[in-house]
């Protein structure tokens, strides 16, 4: 055979080839549900999408924002079940458009696909809202039914007062919360104001 000939064997020997893999490839994709494909990236690299840094998700409905929630790393179960953060901070918008931001050192989210079921805040937790800050060491809250409940001791301070108590009920974006029992209220004096009895 002379060169030129084997030379162009060769080269339909590639193109039939190229077009072989490409047809196998459209098929294996369209055969697929996206969730499967997701599945199999993530086990063939699973330090890249197991875990990230400087974690952002916007939740919107419609055209208007529900809340972010950012974090300072993510880590993604295996199922596409879960997600830890770590140091991360959840800002609601309520329907007035303010801001309750809710912080924690570890935050657990239980996901459905891109939908966040459930979130359980611990290591410290801290919401802000208004003039006021609350406290306590661990909480749940349901962004569906906009409920944040936290069992132990809650301690709330701010407008020239203290209260503390055991279990937190309350609906953030609504910024309506309640102590379930053994509340304590303490009034702090605001710094230029009289003492009491005092005028």
């Amino acid at each position: 055979m002379s060169p030129k000939l084997i030379a162009k064997l060769l080269a339909g020997f590639g193109i039939a080839a190229l077009a072989v893999i490409a047809i196998v490839t459209v098929t294996v994709v369209r055969g697929r549900s996206p969730e499967r494909n997701l599945g199999q990236l993530v086990d063939l690299v699973p330090d890249a999408l197991l875990h990230a840094r400087n974690f952002h998700w916007t939740q919107m409905k419609g055209p208007v924002k529900e809340w972010i929630l950012s974090a300072q790393e993510a880590s993604f179960a295996n199922d596409r079940k879960s997600v830890i953060l770590k140091n991360a901070k959840v800002t609601m918008i309520t329907a007035d458009g303010k801001h309750v931001i809710m912080e924690a050192p570890i935050l657990r989210l239980a996901v459905t696909g891109n939908h966040v079921n459930s979130a359980d805040l611990s290591g410290g937790v801290t919401v802000h809202y208004g003039d006021f800050v609350v406290t306590t060491e661990t909480a749940k809250f349901v962004p569906d039914s906009d409920v944040l409940d936290a069992p132990g001791l809650v301690t709330v301070v701010g407008q020239g007062m203290t209260v503390t108590g055991v279990g937190l009920s309350g609906h953030p974006r609504q910024q309506q919360f309640t102590l379930n029992k053994s509340v304590n209220t303490e009034i702090t004096r605001q710094p230029g104001s009289p003492a009491p009895g005092k005028s």
